[in-house]
C-alpha cells in the first residue's frame, strides 16, 4: 500500500507550515518516502502541480516527475493509461452524475480536475489518498475527495496522518 498525495498537500504544505526556507527537512523526509515507493502521485496530479510557475514547480521537476524509487518504479504513476482505473473513473463519474445532490458546475469541476482519478486510483491500488479537503457533509452541493472516497470506501487521510503512518518526524 502506498500514500497518493493530492495537488493541494503538496501547496498548502509550502504555502504555510512546510514552506522551504522554514522546514526543508520536510521535503527531504517526503522524498525519503518516495525513494522507498511509501508515497506516490498520479499523473494527474503532476500535471497540476507541472502547470504552476513557483518553486513547487521547480521542486517536483527536479526531484518527482522523472524519479524512481527502490524497485525501479516511477515515483508518477500513469493512472489514466491504466484500464482498470480508467474503468473506475468512468464508474466515478457516473455516480456523480447520477447524484442530484450535486450541482452541474460543482459536477463538471470535480470531474475535469485530477481529484477522481486519486480516488480511482487508490481504490484500483489499494492506495490511501492524502489531502487536505475535508468532507462537504451530507447537504453540501460541492464534492469533495473524502466524501467520493467514502462512497467508494476508500481509504482517505491529511497529511499529519500520513506523516504518523510513515514515520515522518521533523
Amino acid at each position: 500500500m502506498s500514500y497518493l498525495l493530492d495537488t493541494n498537500t503538496f501547496i498548502t504544505a509550502k504555502n504555510t507550515f512546510y514552506a522551504y526556507d522554514i522546514v526543508p527537512t520536510f521535503w527531504r523526509k517526503l522524498l525519503d518516502r518516495f525513494q522507498v515507493g511509501t508515497v506516490k502521485v498520479i499523473d494527474a496530479v503532476a500535471t497540476e502541480l507541472l502547470s504552476g510557475n513557483d518553486e513547487l514547480t521547480d521542486w517536483f521537476r527536479k526531484n518527482i516527475q522523472k524519479a524512481e524509487d527502490v524497485n525501479n518504479q516511477s515515483y508518477v504513476i500513469n493512472a489514466k493509461y491504466d484500464e482498470k482505473v480508467v474503468a473506475k473513473y468512468q464508474a466515478i463519474a457516473n455516480k456523480i452524475y447520477n447524484n442530484p445532490q450535486y450541482d452541474e458546475s460543482n459536477k463538471q469541476k470535480f470531474l475535469t480536475v485530477a481529484d477522481p482519478w486519486i480516488v480511482a486510483a487508490a481504490d484500483v491500488y489499494d492506495d490511501t489518498v492524502v489531502t487536505f479537503e475535508t468532507m462537504a457533509g451530507a447537504n453540501s452541493r460541492k464534492i469533495k475527495i473524502p466524501d467520493v472516497c467514502q462512497q467508494m470506501d476508500v481509504h482517505c487521510v491529511n497529511l499529519y496522518e500520513m506523516m504518523r503512518n510513515t514515520e515522518i518526524k521533523i
